[in-house]
């Protein structure tokens, strides 16, 4: 009788959860995150070497594959009015906001613009080589849906907006697949669970 493969790390029904789009709210259900987990890490501890030599094969290769990713003390909340553009090159606020203007004339005089951030997501996710992340949140959803399709270019450089949720939902997924994964190496192995590093 040949054993049963076991399931990866991060199943189809974890990249499905429930969303809520209202200001402040987490963006997942935290209830059915927590299901998820009992249901995937209730399941006996298997002795075995083979399946232990398993659990740390597919462990080590989400290290090598995801080295450095942020980390959540909580669920993200929504911004449902906030944008986000992901880039390499080394903006200011000011260019960003003549961006913003070029493609949106007069919004900083109507307030269209309520407020520009700035994100280094290397220093976040202590590592180098990502992209930086400018979040902008605007007045209305109208503005929200002509940025979405337009883009701004600052310095004429082309560059897309996206939801900013979106993106953080994303962080927030990959963030939950690897603290799986680390306590089902954990419970493969016996140990107490520790807060993570």
């Amino acid at each position: 009788m040949q054993p049963k493969a076991e399931e990866p790390f991060c199943s189809p029904s974890l990249s499905t959860p429930s969303y809520h789009r209202k200001a402040g709210v987490p963006l997942m259900d935290l209830k059915t995150t927590e299901e998820m987990a009992t249901q995937r890490l209730g399941r006996p501890v298997k002795c075995s070497r083979q399946y232990l030599r398993q659990v740390i094969t597919e462990y080590e290769a989400l290290e090598r594959k995801l080295p450095r990713i942020r980390k959540f003390s909580s669920p993200p909340t929504a911004q449902p009015l906030c944008l986000c553009m992901e880039t390499s090159e080394d903006f200011n606020h000011k260019e960003v906001l003549e961006a913003l203007e070029a493609e949106l004339p007069g919004a900083a005089e109507n307030e269209l613009i309520s407020s520009i951030r700035y994100e280094n997501m290397n220093v976040i996710c202590g590592t180098s080589g990502l992209l930086d992340r400018w979040h902008v949140t605007v007045a209305d959803v109208q503005t929200l849906s002509h940025l979405l399709r337009s883009g701004i270019s600052p310095r004429g450089i082309a560059h897309p907006l996206v939801r900013h949720d979106d993106l953080l939902l994303s962080d927030y997924r990959l963030y939950q697949c690897r603290l799986l994964a680390r306590q089902r190496l954990i419970e493969a192995l016996g140990m107490e669970p520790a807060e993570e590093d």
